[in-house]
């Protein structure tokens, strides 16, 4: 069976099923490889936290994470889905003296940036999170940000691209065709799909695909771990990370306390798996009841892990690569989420020639030697 269409994304986690929806909303032809429909372990769109976080971003990010702020509130009734958005705020929080004035500094080139961020310390502070450590100084915080559902929001994409006429493939693709030295389309099973771009966003599969053309991508396999606790009353309503510690800290509205921050996970690179370590279980839940005490007296009821593909320095690869006909949308390094509604709309419009400026320092060229 062969067909052709305007573009192939490969991958329909949260990155791969935006990029097909500002596609589809553009009246291009889409066709999203994937298997299954919906995000499942150890994908990054199954494992992640959901945090919503424009602060303490790498300044090549500033664009996207503005924009995207700027659409996450209204982004479920845009899809007709929902995506768990609650605005609770975000909390980046110092206990040491001498880390106050780097994060006033931090706090003011990100204002000057667009970002609405500011310092907060004494009552105001423990006002936003009364269970918060007394070692807690000062705290940079965002209040237009907090959390969503990430399996919810992939789904939401995704849905909404195929109500616009973008096609699903439910299962991933086998190879890569190449003609002259260009990619110009996929085999999947029985089915081979022509089109003038394929767009790698596979997250942690993104290499081996791209290795099966002869293309070696700067990434790195990164698994880390997630705890939830029981659920309790409610008494967080920010998110909180913390200046020091591998902390991500969030209560879910169903009460229970999710716990990441990059603790690593075991990885069998042979079958693509992760595994929970006990060690990270131990570092993580140390990290959380220190900065929040109030968890101390809560159990972990569920953990799990997942993988993600991470860049040299941090920051996604998007854009063209040295591969004719592959455009690269991927290693977002484990921060990706927030970023996806306005990474969708940028790779659309690049794919559409129209080159935008938010994109311009994400180019994979920034690795060639």
């Amino acid at each position: 069976m062969s067909r052709a269409v305007d573009v192939v994304v490969l991958g329909a986690g949260v990155i791969g099923a935006s990029i097909a929806y500002h596609l589809a909303l553009r009246g291009t032809r889409v066709a999203v490889f994937d298997a299954p429909e919906v995000p499942q372990p150890p994908s990054a769109s199954w494992a992640s936290a959901g945090g919503i976080r424009q602060q303490g971003r790498d300044s090549r990010e500033w664009a996207l994470t503005v924009e995207a702020a700027r659409r996450w509130p209204t982004l479920a009734e845009e899809l007709g889905a929902t995506t768990g958005f609650r605005q609770g705020g975000h909390l980046h929080v110092v206990e040491q003296e001498e880390d106050v004035p780097a994060l006033r500094e931090r706090v003011a080139r990100e204002r000057q940036a667009g970002i609405g961020v500011e310092l907060v310390t004494g009552p105001e502070l423990r006002t936003l999170a009364p269970g918060l450590s007394p070692a807690v100084l000062a705290a940079a915080y965002t209040p237009d940000d907090g959390q969503a559902d990430p399996r919810a929001t992939t789904r939401a994409f995704l849905s909404a691209a195929r109500r616009l006429g973008a096609s699903f493939h439910p299962w991933r693709a086998d190879a890569l065709q190449v003609e002259g030295g260009r990619v110009i389309g996929v085999t999947a099973g029985i089915e081979q799909v022509k089109a003038s771009w394929v767009v790698l966003a596979a997250g942690s599969w993104s290499s081996r695909l791209a290795a099966s053309v002869g293309l070696e991508l700067p990434l790195a396999v990164r698994g880390s771990q997630m705890l939830l606790t029981d659920p309790d009353r409610p008494s967080l309503t920010p998110t909180l990370t913390a200046q020091g510690r591998r902390l991500s800290l969030k209560q879910l509205p169903e009460g229970g306390f999710l716990i990441g921050g990059g603790w690593p996970a075991a990885i069998d690179a042979e079958l693509h798996a992760c595994s929970v370590l006990e060690e990270s279980v131990r570092g993580s839940w140390i990290d959380a009841t220190q900065v929040f005490p109030a968890l101390a007296g809560r159990r972990v009821a569920q953990r799990w892990c997942g993988l993600e593909a991470q860049s040299p320095d941090g920051v996604a690869l998007v854009g063209g690569s040295r591969m004719a006909g592959l455009y690269l949308a991927t290693g977002f390094s484990n921060h990706g989420f927030q970023l996806a509604p306005a990474v969708g709309a940028a790779v659309a419009a690049d794919l559409a020639g129209q080159a935008p400026v938010a994109l311009a320092q994400l180019s994979p060229a920034r690795f060639s030697s």
